[in-house]
């Protein structure tokens, strides 16, 4: 049935017939593309074989990535917003600077009116992945379908030689005690074999314990990842999720965690890199981040021969999908041509070989194909590609190759489709900030003040929830879960549907 319903789903958009639309003879555009992160080393020799295609191919579009480094994204990328910087297409993560954040702030423009002339682009996606990128009842990105999401929210990764050497068979996914045990025996373990002191990490500080939730009597249930303000239950009601039982169980094991050396004494001011800098030689404990191509990195950089796997708690317990599309590529209020971001993604997604060419570089100087979906990369002194544009911000699954030496289970990883599964009844929901931006914008302090020392454990939940929670509420949380409520239920009653798929 839910299946079924997921099909339905067809009927909500009811996208019209199209036709492509000509490129003006002798224009070219720019198409500036925002996106986090640092540039590789060749950026400039693989781009230019981009745009030598795409003027053979007749765009009239030229295309020059911006890179933000992760440190300074917020900062920096809220201050191009503001000024207005002229660009053409930007990245949107939902669980870092969502859709709807940024088209309350008129940020990014909706691209119904230019769709018509791309249909082998609306083609590419599911009814379900554009019904994620629907705000107001409007598209405002074109989704990016670069792996399935039905196990992310979940997992955590570990490694698996480390879980054999401190005593351990196979994970205990029904015991936390033993969790607890088998985390301490790893940085034990990893000190001693590595040097570095291995921690548990979330995939970005604003993220919720989702691993752990599924030991609790009360799930299934979805936490909204980019604020961890709404916890969404099966049946649609919106709870605040740091009054709720569930964030104080969530904060009682953090705080065992980070008491036992178990979390990163600085984890609230460390640059996002450093988890990943640490892990790639080796050193992390069972965390919701990673995956399994973590250990082809860590034999090639260390030479420890180690496997990384995902593993969950209560693994018979049915997977959350908790949205129809995590990142998404939207057209900037202040591009120059706003069609010029749907002409690149329109090429982009047209065949393999423009998705190779962006995403890899040119043969034989940045990449070597092997087989139908894998690639041998040539690596700098740094040990990073030469030249790669990361497949996370404007990949397409059906294209995706892996490195030569991916584990199946990378692939796997990537396209797993859970048989026992919910689906989150706000999955397909957008909500609308425009009228709590103030609340949101001291929300979003506050959290970070009050509420984060308390989620990783850097102080207990008892004697300390109480001040957080006011100083929340002083910040707007009510205002901004009584606007949160009013509308998803008008998203309730507008798509019945969705609670019956949510069963």
């Amino acid at each position: 049935m839910k299946k079924l319903l997921l099909l339905a789903l067809a009927l909500v958009l009811a996208l019209p017939a199209f036709s492509f639309g000509a490129v003006a003879e002798g224009e070219v555009h720019p198409m500036r593309y925002v996106q986090p992160g640092t540039l590789p080393t060749e950026y400039d020799i693989g781009i230019a074989a981009v745009n030598e295609k795409l003027a053979a191919d007749g765009l009239g579009i030229e295309v020059e990535i911006i890179r933000i480094p992760w440190g300074e994204y917020d900062t920096k990328l809220n201050l191009m917003l503001s000024t207005g910087e002229p660009f053409e297409l930007i990245h949107v993560m939902q669980d870092v600077k969502n859709m709807s954040a940024l088209a309350a702030m008129d940020a990014i423009v909706s691209v119904d009116p230019y769709l018509d002339n791309y249909p082998d682009l609306v083609s590419k996606f599911t009814d379900t992945e554009w019904l994620g990128a629907l705000y107001n009842g409007e598209h405002y990105a074109v989704p990016c379908s670069w792996r399935t999401f039905d196990n992310t929210m979940s997992y955590l990764d570990l490694r698996v030689d480390v879980m054999k050497a401190v005593g351990y068979d196979e994970f205990p996914s029904e015991d936390l005690d033993a969790v607890f045990d088998l985390m301490k025996k790893s940085q034990d373990y990893i000190l001693e074999e590595t040097g570095l002191v291995a921690y548990n990490w979330f995939h970005q500080n604003q993220d919720t314990a989702h691993w752990l939730h599924r030991t609790y009597d009360s799930y299934p249930f979805y936490v909204e990842n980019s604020l961890g303000l709404v916890l969404a239950r099966q049946d649609g009601t919106i709870d605040s999720f740091y009054e709720s039982e569930e964030f104080k169980q969530d904060a009682e094991f953090y705080y065992k965690l980070y008491q036992a050396g178990l979390v990163n004494p600085d984890v609230l001011n460390l640059d996002h890199s450093v988890m990943y800098d640490d892990a790639q030689l080796g050193a992390f404990l069972p965390s919701q981040t990673f995956d399994p191509a973590t250990g082809v990195t860590i034999k090639r950089l260390t030479g420890i021969d180690t496997t990384v796997d995902w593993v969950s708690m209560y693994p018979d317990k049915p997977e959350m999908i908790y949205t129809f599309v995590q990142n998404l590529n939207a057209i900037s209020a202040t591009a120059e041509d706003p069609e010029s971001g749907l002409k690149f993604l329109n090429w982009l997604y047209a065949n393999q070989e423009n998705h190779d060419l962006f995403h890899y570089g040119i043969v034989d100087r940045h990449y070597t194909p092997i087989g139908d979906n894998k690639i041998e990369q040539v690596r700098g002194d740094d040990d990073n590609a030469l030249y790669v544009m990361d497949t996370w911000m404007s990949g397409y699954l059906p294209y995706m190759r892996f490195a030569a030496d991916a584990p199946e289970r990378q692939i796997e990883y990537m396209t797993y489709r859970a048989e026992n599964y919910v689906v989150s009844p706000i999955a397909g929901f957008i909500f609308d900030a425009s009228n709590v931006q103030t609340e949101l914008s001291a929300l979003q302090t506050e959290l970070i003040a009050s509420i984060y020392p308390i989620k990783v454990g850097m102080i207990p939940y008892e004697g300390n929830i109480e001040k957080a929670i006011d100083n929340l509420k002083a910040a707007g949380l009510d205002t901004y879960l009584d606007e949160y409520r009013k509308q998803f239920a008008a998203y309730l009653e507008a798509n019945p549907w969705v609670l019956e798929m949510a069963q």
